[in-house]
């Protein structure tokens, strides 16, 4: 039984039109899905091949009455922004790529791909979207509600009446608090605090054609400064992330040789439950072409920053320890990598 056989039922009974996808290509696994509706999508289910479907679609516009803004970046930045211009809603999807997706009442919206410069998001008011819990096998995901589900569907309001309207100037009606506060993410970094911050605010509201509110400009600064301070701001950032390789080379870049010594270790083990470090043995084969002492020196580092954990301690001469990888070399999420120890603060 696949994803769309098991939330057949549950889609049917909210009444909404569905039919099977395929959530890899994104595309639909049936012809005449624009057509769905609750005696179609059952027989479709009745075939083996299309019921064993890992996405389920569902008709987007008039014949479900719903319109999704799809937020095509990742970052909770980014759902931000397009709360902020859309409005809040009680459903929100997860994609299996860790992207949002947004759901509102339907009120005569097309399909819109990227209307708004800056703004990474589509307007899916026609066509069709994947729902949750479609599967992607291939990335071992799934889409997941974040926020609400079906049984909230009566209570999606519409998208802000000035969602798509403009202002003079080219400001957009209803985007101020969304352009000062992207503007103030992209200060953030150049103020020492958040004061600083809500005074570079200030001055850059003063040149909207109608201002905001000062307390609404003071809170635009505070929310971007509160991603600043936790160290999730990357809104404008050519790499809005820190990789696992970056955070490896962070904590290991004052100690060179246990940075070799840890990539070694990685293409050789990496997947094994445990693994043996001889250096005598490494060093008389030349892998690394050191000698044992500096192969110990930064087997040690390893061991006192958590990126190797000792299973079984070495015994000279007999046997060599065994190791494992630890969390730091388990985990490529965390963006703020802590300091290296020194060597007095290794545990023993």
């Amino acid at each position: 039984m696949g994803v769309y056989d098991k939330s057949l039922s549950a889609y049917l009974a909210a009444g909404l039109p569905v039919f099977p996808v395929d959530a890899r290509t994104k595309r639909p696994a049936v012809k005449g899905w624009q057509t769905a509706d609750a005696r179609r999508a059952r027989g479709w289910a009745s075939a083996p091949k299309l019921a064993a479907c890992d996405g389920i679609g569902i008709v987007m516009g008039p014949p479900s009455g719903l319109v999704e803004i799809d937020v095509d970046a990742v970052g909770e930045a980014w759902t931000a922004a397009a709360v902020d211009r859309f409005g809040e809603t009680p459903i929100t999807i997860r994609t299996a790529t860790g992207k949002s997706k947004l759901w509102f009442r339907h009120n005569g919206e097309g399909r819109r791909i990227r209307p708004f410069e800056g703004l990474p998001v589509d307007v899916l008011g026609a066509g069709f979207t994947i729902a949750p819990p479609s599967w992607r096998e291939d990335l071992g995901a799934a889409y997941v509600f974040e926020r609400g589900g079906l049984d909230d569907l009566h209570r999606l309001p519409c998208l802000r009446a000035e969602s798509f309207e403009r202002a003079p100037a080219g400001v957009h009606v209803g985007e101020r608090n969304n352009a000062l506060w992207r503007y103030c993410m992209t200060q953030a970094r150049h103020c020492d605090d958040v004061e600083a911050l809500i005074d570079v605010a200030a001055t850059w509201n003063e040149a909207f054609p109608d201002p905001l509110a000062s307390p609404e400009a003071e809170a635009c600064a505070r929310s971007a400064w509160g991603y600043q301070v936790q160290g999730r701001n990357f809104l404008g950032l050519r790499k809005p992330a820190v990789t696992e390789a970056d955070r490896i080379m962070d904590a290991l870049i004052d100690a060179p040789d246990a940075l070799v010594l840890f990539q070694m270790f990685r293409r050789w083990h990496r997947g094994r439950p445990s693994f043996a470090i001889a250096p005598t043995a490494m060093s008389a084969a030349g892998s690394p072409p050191w000698h044992r002492t500096r192969i110990q020196a930064a087997r040690d580092v390893l061991l006192g920053r958590g990126f190797i954990i000792e299973v079984q301690a070495p015994i000279r001469g007999r046997r060599a320890g065994q190791y494992r990888f630890g969390q730091m070399a388990d985990s490529g999420k965390d963006h703020n990598t802590p300091p290296p120890l020194h060597e007095g603060e290794r545990g023993q």
